[in-house]
């Protein structure tokens, strides 16, 4: 029986799966983070051939090369890249699979959920907007990291809080809310009590993850207390990743549409990442950007609930042949429509 491959990779870990001609899940295995800029190509590799190792192990499956593999990994955006992939598979891991087609870690998210390509938004510790086409085309808005973007991820909110608690204190720029409640997270989540001793957790010990992590926090306390900064700044973030939303669209409107889907077949997106547990307190200025830019007709917002390798395992069988319960995927959480009058429906969200 031919198995087909999928990777889904990034740089806190590594899922791989292997499914048949059915589309049926047959095994699956867990590795360490497939990103080449953390940790290089070869080990990469390296990684992957030892999770289809234990993948096919672990459902008794003799060792054999898969008929097409997959990946979908964070780092894979240059086309320089991907031939090297291909390159090595072909002369170093040709006992691992026949073929392999390559693509950023985006594309394993939306062929999971979507049958024909769409739209993912990424909000984690940093953030990033990603538009993929049917034949692998991925138009990209943000995603450059803490210091050149990623507004709406995690980082960008829990840092916006504490520039604007520095400001105020330092009469530089007057918050328009209260900061004390801002304040007293700030205080408690890094242990100090003055502006002078956080200064080492943005130098000498600067972590972005840690500063990140704030954000739940952040969320929690802005949920408890309705306190008018926090609950902007979540606002602010919605904003941002709607403005993402909106750029890719722009982007791509720009650069592909003559050769490509119209505006209006890319209207199904998927959510992912950590501050999207947070959806009740970014939706109003999500919405409020989304309209005020005029882009949309018609807008699904999805939960992925399968995992990313599985869309992953389409790329690699260059046909997307293999059948999956694509409703069985992801969830439908936001939706509006203009054409009916409708803004959002609260039954939509969980």
């Amino acid at each position: 029986m031919p198995y087909y491959g999928g990777v889904d990779g990034g740089g806190s870990g590594s899922r791989f799966v292997v499914l048949d001609e059915r589309g049926t899940l047959v095994a699956e295995s867990h590795g360490e983070t497939t990103n080449q800029w953390l940790v290089g190509l070869d080990t990469v590799l390296a990684t992957v051939e030892s999770m289809w190792r234990d993948a096919l192990e672990s459902a008794n499956i003799p060792l054999q090369p898969l008929e097409s593999l997959g990946l979908s990994l964070s780092g894979v955006e240059a086309q320089h890249i991907k031939d090297e992939i291909k390159d090595k598979i072909g002369s170093q891991y040709a006992h691992v699979t026949k073929a392999v087609v390559s693509a950023n870690d985006s594309c394993g998210a939306v062929f999971t959920a979507f049958k024909s390509g769409g739209i993912v938004i990424i909000a984690g510790t940093g953030s990033n907007c990603q538009l993929v086409t049917p034949n692998l085309v991925c138009v990209g808005c943000g995603g450059w990291g803490h210091l050149l973007g990623d507004e709406g991820g995690a980082y960008s909110i829990a840092h916006r809080m504490v520039k604007t608690i520095f400001d105020d204190q330092d009469c530089l720029i007057e918050s328009p809310h209260n900061t004390d409640i801002a304040t007293q997270i700030m205080w408690s989540y890094f242990g100090v009590n003055n502006q002078m001793d956080m200064l080492k957790f943005y130098y000498t010990q600067f972590e972005k993850s840690y500063i990140a992590s704030m954000c739940k926090t952040m969320s929690q306390k802005a949920v408890e207390t309705k306190d008018p900064l926090l609950l902007s700044l979540f606002s602010w973030a919605g904003q941002q990743l709607a403005a993402q939303l909106c750029g890719v669209l722009k982007r791509y409107r720009k650069n592909q549409s003559k050769n490509g889907k119209d505006l209006k077949e890319f209207h199904q997106v998927v959510c992912m990442g950590s501050v999207f547990k947070s959806w009740g307190l970014l939706k109003q200025g999500f919405l409020d950007e989304m309209l005020s830019q005029d882009l949309y007709q018609d807008l699904e917002l999805h939960r992925l609930t399968a995992n990313g390798a599985l869309g992953a395992a389409r790329l690699g069988c260059v046909t997307f042949d293999i059948p999956l319960k694509f409703e069985e995927n992801s969830e439908l959480f936001f939706s509006y429509s203009r054409g009916k009058g409708i803004v959002f429906d609260e039954k939509l969200e969980k």
